[in-house]
């Protein structure tokens, strides 16, 4: 579970021969990795006597995870990562593996300290955690939000997982103890409808922002879409452009409410289409150092008469009473897939 990109970067493109790389922007890196002491079975049934899971066993099922999802960062083993996590956290993670290797430098280790957690009553199938992540060899300490999900054969994987903002800690942690519920009946099918497109159309930019039902954020209106229009900016340079489609969108399956809302995650598939502009070059090309190459494992440029990215974005989200005045507490997105056409 490392390497959480928090913002969309824009990508090295480049028309025909010659080749006209354009380099990427630097964007925030987002890393967790691994943990020590003595080895967690997280899988055991709960002590003779003690009540139905709780907060003790998800703490148990969290530091079970930190030694072994830690320990495959680190040695990028993406099979060990499978038995840990699932989509969308393991598609990050994955990315995460790739672009350590391309810039040969190993993941840091983690650990989640100070955790509080939201568990559903009885035996549930999921939970949500938020805890300080220590990284090794680290100053920084960021706070992130986690979902965790039980799978048909009873093991606690990852799925979802994303760093807050620093004004967002607070929030976060005020999960602490409450129960959690399943996420599609958080919210009504209407908000999240209107929630999704809203939070969409954010991403490229829309300029027919609804600020009252999602209010501004320099995370999603400014590095997010802001590295979205430098991207379309670069393609626009050597004579292609792009546009984003929204594939679908899924809802966690664990929310939480606080005292100022519902808190949860949004997960958008989307695609990504690449076109030379008319009057342009016949075909559009991504350089090897594209950000979107490294995160698909690609070492050589790709260029045709299209080009499909498809990628996964993850938000967190707080929705107050009524939707209005919905929150981004913090974001993180990558590629899946690239493929010329």
């Amino acid at each position: 579970m490392l390497g959480r990109r928090s913002v969309r970067s824009p990508r090295a493109v480049a028309a025909p021969p010659p080749a006209m790389p354009i380099a990427a922007a630097t964007v925030a890196l987002l890393v967790l990795t691994g943990c020590g002491s003595e080895p967690v079975d997280a899988a055991t049934p709960a002590p003779h006597g003690s009540a139905a899971f709780g907060r003790e066993r998800a703490a148990l099922v969290l530091t079970a995870f930190d030694q072994a999802d830690s320990a495959a960062s680190v040695a990028g083993d993406v099979e060990a990562l499978r038995t840990q996590e699932v989509s969308p956290s393991l598609d990050l993670s994955i990315a995460a593996v790739r672009r350590a290797a391309y810039n040969q430098r190993p993941q840091p280790s983690f650990q989640h300290i100070n955790p509080v957690f939201a568990v559903p009553p009885g035996e549930p199938a999921c939970f949500l955690a938020t805890a300080t992540l220590r990284l090794t060899g680290s100053e920084l300490a960021p706070t992130d939000v986690s979902q965790f999900v039980r799978d048909a054969d009873g093991q606690w994987k990852l799925s979802h997982n994303v760093q807050v903002t620093q004004p967002s800690l607070v929030v976060a942690r005020s999960i602490d103890g409450r129960p959690a519920t399943a996420g599609g009946a958080a919210l009504d099918e209407t908000s999240r409808r209107a929630l999704t497109a809203e939070v969409f159309a954010r991403s490229i930019g829309s300029t027919t922002a609804n600020q009252s039902l999602v209010v501004s954020s320099p995370l999603l209106d400014g590095q997010f879409a802001g590295g979205w229009e430098v991207y379309g900016q670069q393609l626009a340079g050597v004579g292609a452009a792009v546009q984003r489609t929204m594939d679908r969108a899924e809802w966690s399956d664990c929310a939480v409410a606080v005292p100022t809302g519902t808190l949860t995650f949004l997960t958008i598939h989307a695609t990504d289409t690449l076109r030379p502009a008319p009057g342009g070059p016949a075909t559009v090309r991504l350089e090897p150092q594209s950000p979107d190459l490294i995160a698909t494992g690609h070492r050589k440029a790709i260029s045709g008469k299209s080009i499909r990215v498809t990628r996964v974005e993850t938000f967190v989200l707080l929705v107050p009473a009524q939707t209005v005045g919905t929150s981004v507490l913090g974001l993180n997105d990558t590629a899946l897939t690239v493929v010329a056409g």
